[in-house]
């Protein structure tokens, strides 16, 4: 592996563990600019964090907010959109499932079964994509944990979500191939300027989907991956009954990329 990508790989997992230690003191901003800093200032947009013995700035980047009030029966979110994105989306993770919503207004009251929220995560459709911008835990939650593979651990979890297996699809390689190199070539984006989107692969279904992720090894992707409502979404979707796995495994990391069909 090249000193680029392992310093890239190093870069993502710090980065992972100082945004979980943000969004525990309140701070949940994902797409966040993230800085070391020996005389950390605090303000509305940055906080500070302490890793592995090192203090950091961590501040969001654009003008996006978002904002919870929380109450035994309902959940009130207030978002400020940025122009950088085109499109908003909303997921709502319980422990029955995940829902998607199009945010089409900047007050949103979650009521119905708002007990049962266990983490909300707000994306955006921005040139690379979908980003994850903000999310908070509401509840911890109890997910399959990775066993044996990759694929024995994909189905057990829509066992436990009472969704069908899905059947892996050879029609699909080609397209999570394309997508595991360009994990390698521009990091993870969903989008690149040169070659579209998933959508833009030639592959012949009315319904796609795709996860990408990067890792020291496929427990820890498995980890990310169902702490993500966007990702989990993807893997418990019962519109999907197919899938490819494409996976490249270093001596540092891993990096995988997963195609979802009908």
């Amino acid at each position: 592996m090249s000193f680029f990508w392992l310093f890239l790989f190093l870069s993502l997992l710090e980065k992972d563990s100082i945004l979980e230690k943000a969004e525990n003191v309140g701070f949940f901003y994902k797409n966040a600019e993230i800085s070391e800093s020996s005389e950390c200032k605090e303000s509305e947009n940055s906080i500070c964090v302490g890793h592995n013995g090192r203090k950091y700035s961590v501040k969001r980047r654009g003008t996006f907010s978002a904002e919870a009030k929380i109450s035994d029966k309902s959940v009130r979110l207030t978002i400020n959109p940025d122009n950088e994105y085109i499109s908003y989306f909303l997921y709502i993770q319980t422990q029955n499932g995940v829902h998607k919503v199009k945010i089409t207004k900047k007050a949103l009251s979650l009521e119905e079964n708002a007990e049962n929220i266990v983490r909300l995560q707000i994306t955006g459709t921005g040139v690379n994509g979908q980003e994850i911008l903000w999310g908070m835990k509401l509840k911890e939650a109890k997910l399959q944990k990775f066993s044996k593979n990759f694929d024995n651990s994909l189905n057990l979890l829509r066992k436990s979500f009472k969704v069908k297996p899905l059947t892996s699809d050879l029609s699909l390689k080609e397209t999570a191939l394309s997508s595991l190199g360009k994990v390698k070539k521009e990091g993870l984006k969903h989008y690149s300027s040169k070659e579209g989107s998933v959508r833009h692969s030639g592959v012949r279904k009315q319904i796609l989907g795709e996860n990408l992720f990067s890792a020291k090894n496929e427990a820890e992707a498995w980890k990310m991956l169902v702490s993500s409502p966007s990702h989990l979404y993807n893997l418990i979707n019962p519109q999907f009954g197919h899938y490819f796995y494409a996976v490249e495994k270093g001596t540092d990391e891993v990096i995988g990329a997963v195609i979802f069909s009908e």
